[in-house]
């Protein structure tokens, strides 16, 4: 199977919390000696890409900021930026919120007088109630765009153990407000044509591996590229069989997955 860019998720398929899944080294190893492309896409918005970027250097793997990292903060920007909004509100921890400061008016509290354009939702670690209560508040007074940067609804962590992600938060506001937000991060296919545009690549050269259904293989499925699900993290085998849009491959683990390449 010749691939030029592989597109990774990276809780449950690299690592789990502070933990490199086994194997894994020696898979970067190999792509890099056979010169395929990699890059590291994460729906988590309570990071920065610096963050991630050392986390994955600090493992041991070979990777540039600019060139190996992108995530559904990017996606959201580009969409805001699109579509001409200038006032946001937003749920989302600081590296989030410091991170839209630079592009928007950062609208931090509710009231009414206050122009806001959209409301943002991103998983935050430091959520308030006050946050949630803003939100829904200025999704009822009018027609607001919702757009949230994931739809995960948890996120995995060492030993098998899940804490909730931005899915749930939106889950609350739709449940006051009958609002449902737009996702810009996976499974949104646009995440794939950027790469593709980015890499310069045709999308048959692309494989999405990740351990999430419907994040990572659903924008594989929705994107029309090969996609591998990883079992390593969040999706069992049985979950994979009762999905209805099935992966390309599956495996144990990227461990393997220089196996699968050389086929």
């Amino acid at each position: 199977m010749k691939k030029k860019l592989i597109v990774f998720d990276m809780d449950g398929t690299i690592y789990l919390g502070k933990n490199l899944l086994p194997g894994v080294l020696d898979t970067f190893k190999f792509l890099n000696d056979n010169k395929i492309d990699y890059v590291f896409f994460t729906n988590n918005s309570s990071h920065d890409l610096d963050f991630y970027f050392k986390k994955i250097s600090d493992f041991g793997i070979k990777c540039s900021l600019e060139k190996n990292f992108y995530s559904s903060t990017e996606v959201t920007i580009s969409y805001l930026k699109d579509h001409g909004i200038k006032n946001i509100y937003c749920i989302g921890n600081k590296s989030l919120k410091d991170k839209l400061t630079k592009h928007f008016n950062y609208i931090d509290r509710y009231d009414s007088s206050f122009n806001v354009e959209a409301v943002v939702c991103g998983f935050s670690t430091e959520l308030v109630y006050d946050e949630l209560k803003g939100a829904c508040l200025y999704l009822q007074e009018k027609e607001l765009p919702f757009i949230a940067t994931n739809l995960d609804w948890r996120c995995p962590i060492e030993d098998g153990l899940y804490i909730p992600d931005c899915g749930g938060m939106c889950e609350w506001i739709y449940r006051c407000t009958g609002k449902k937000a737009t996702v810009m991060g996976k499974p949104n296919p646009a995440v794939i044509d950027y790469l593709a545009k980015k890499f310069n690549v045709e999308k048959k050269d692309i494989l999405v591996v990740g351990d999430r259904l419907y994040t990572d293989i659903l924008v594989g499925v929705n994107a029309n590229v090969d996609s591998l699900c990883v079992l390593s993290g969040e999706s069992s085998l049985e979950d994979v069989k009762k999905y209805d849009h099935q992966p390309t491959y599956i495996l144990d683990s990227i461990k393997d997955l220089p196996d699968l390449l050389k086929k």
